[in-house]
């Protein structure tokens, strides 16, 4: 668990899970503030209009004892009314309720100085007959009015039982005069309990949604963690693998098509890449020794020869030893070669190469050589597009495969450069001859270092040329492909096969 917590995913999981909830929350604001405010404001801006319309009634009569009657009578008509207005009307400064449906003052409103406040207040229940506590008895506003005492409508249900309820109201004074020693003091509210508890709701709703987002997000963190944790162990387990020697782990892709299969087809890609650098270098150390310890023993023998001989004796073994020094180096040549384009330092900058180009050259480049050794070269050219790569790699890469059709070509007459495109719209440029061929079961060990299919040796060479060819191919994204130059249904028995090499470049759009 521990490791799950400490993974990337899951700390960026539940940043943007806490970024949403607060996304959650702002809106929720906002939704709340749009709903609750507004009808707040409606509430004030109710019991404004219904005090304006109170001094209105009180300001249309005379006097303040008519003024008060007035009064008396609008508080009991509001007060009879059902709904949530909460009213009372007190004389000062004796503090006789005269009307309305609250039973005393409110302590916050002694504060208020005529703004807006909440208050509590208790509200009675409904008796047994039904009949709402909250409405004034009949004839009990008018006798109190009488006797300026200050019984309150709910006397006569004082013992009943009552219900907590909150409020919001403004308190005015009402004054007949400024020098009149009485006034009134009118006190007009809403009951707010059902939005407040309304309020209080929507606020637990919304934490309650922001905690069960979190621990969603959370839980969903975790799940993906776990899930990209167990693809990040697969890499893990093929690395400790390939770092313990075994070259051939791969990273098992699961075939989303994510960015995960991608990373491991490249990794794989780049597996395959070291595999074959190792297996080159052993098939170096195998077959060094036995390639070049001919030539340094020769080397040696000569040379020790030549000490003890005297003029045209050791002219010839020194001129023996210097070629046999020369093809040494260009052997470890091919080799450097061979490595540097395998690692990507040899495969220079890639641009526009033009191979028809190319092919011509070389046609014209060996066609006297090939005339000497008794074979025709002949160029088969198709206008082909230009394809991305180095031109002196593509340029070495045809040279080697006409050395290996001059080499091996026992027999044959005739070399064909081709170039062209295929049906897929792919560059390919052939070198194809009319020699022996080579069996499929040997076509691929021709391609690896100091792989000669001639037992004897004879023929000069390190069996690295084709080598060379498949290095260069891989650092084109090109395809290197062997195939019989003739199809076996055009030849008799007995008849020469021949070898076809073909460098297949991909199609190239010029960016």
């Amino acid at each position: 668990m521990l490791r799950l917590l400490r993974t990337t995913s899951f700390r960026f999981t539940i940043i943007y899970v806490f970024i949403f909830a607060g996304a959650v929350a702002a809106l929720g604001a906002y939704l709340y503030q749009a709903t609750f405010g507004a009808a707040a404001q409606q509430t004030d801006t109710a019991i404004d209009a219904e005090i304006t319309l109170l001094a209105e009634i009180f300001a249309a009569q005379q006097t303040a004892a008519s003024g008060g009657g007035a009064l008396r009578r609008a508080m009991r008509e509001r007060s009879a009314a059902r709904g949530g207005g909460l009213y009372l009307l007190i004389r000062a400064p004796s503090g006789a309720v005269l009307a309305g449906n609250l039973s005393a003052l409110p302590p916050e409103a002694l504060s208020a100085d005529e703004g807006f406040f909440n208050f509590t207040y208790d509200r009675p229940l409904s008796d047994v007959g039904g009949v709402d506590p909250t409405l004034p008895i009949a004839g009990a506003a008018d006798g109190a009015a009488a006797t300026g005492d200050s019984i309150g409508p709910f006397s006569a249900v004082a013992a009943s039982p009552t219900d907590e309820r909150e409020g919001r109201g403004k308190i005015l004074r009402f004054q007949a005069s400024a020098d009149a020693e009485s006034f009134f003091l009118v006190l007009v509210a809403r009951d707010i309990s059902d939005r407040q508890q309304l309020r209080e709701r929507l606020r637990g709703v919304i934490a309650q949604a922001a905690l069960a987002t979190v621990l969603l997000g959370i839980l969903i963190g975790l799940l993906f963690a776990r899930t990209l944790l167990r693809r990040v162990d697969a890499v893990n387990r093929t690395a400790r693998a390939v770092r313990r020697g075994d070259l051939t782990k791969r990273v098992a892709a699961f075939g989303g098509g994510d960015e995960l299969d991608s990373l491991a087809v490249n990794l794989n890609a780049m597996l395959d890449q070291i595999e074959r650098l190792m297996s080159g270098m052993r098939e170096v150390s195998d077959n060094i020794a036995h390639d070049l310890r001919s030539p340094l023993t020769r080397i040696r023998n000569r040379l020790t020869d030549a000490i003890e001989a005297d003029g045209e004796e050791k002219d010839r073994l020194l001129k023996a030893t210097l070629a046999d020094a020369e093809r040494m180096i260009g052997t470890f040549n091919a080799l450097l070669s061979i490595a540097r384009i395998e690692s990507g330092e040899g495969a220079g900058v890639m641009e526009p190469v033009d191979v028809v180009a190319i092919a011509e050259e070389l046609a014209e480049l060996y066609e006297p050589a090939a005339e000497e050794a008794g074979f025709e070269v002949a160029l088969v050219s198709h206008p082909a597009p230009p394809v991305k790569g180095s031109r002196a790699l593509i340029s070495q890469a045809v040279a080697n495969m006409l050395d290996n059709a001059l080499k091996y070509a026992e027999g044959g007459s005739h070399i064909v450069i081709s170039v062209g495109r295929n049906a897929a719209g792919a560059v390919v440029l052939s070198v194809a001859d009319d020699g022996p061929g080579i069996p499929k079961q040997d076509r691929r060990a021709v391609l690896r270092r100091f792989v000669r299919l001639e037992t004897s040796r004879t023929t000069p060479g390190s069996g690295l040329g084709l080598s060379l060819v498949s290095a260069i191919a891989r650092a084109h994204g090109a395809k290197l492909s062997l195939e019989d130059a003739q199809p076996s249904g055009d030849l008799d028995d007995g008849a020469l096969r021949g070898l076809k090499l073909s460098l297949v470049f991909p199609s190239f759009d010029g960016r």
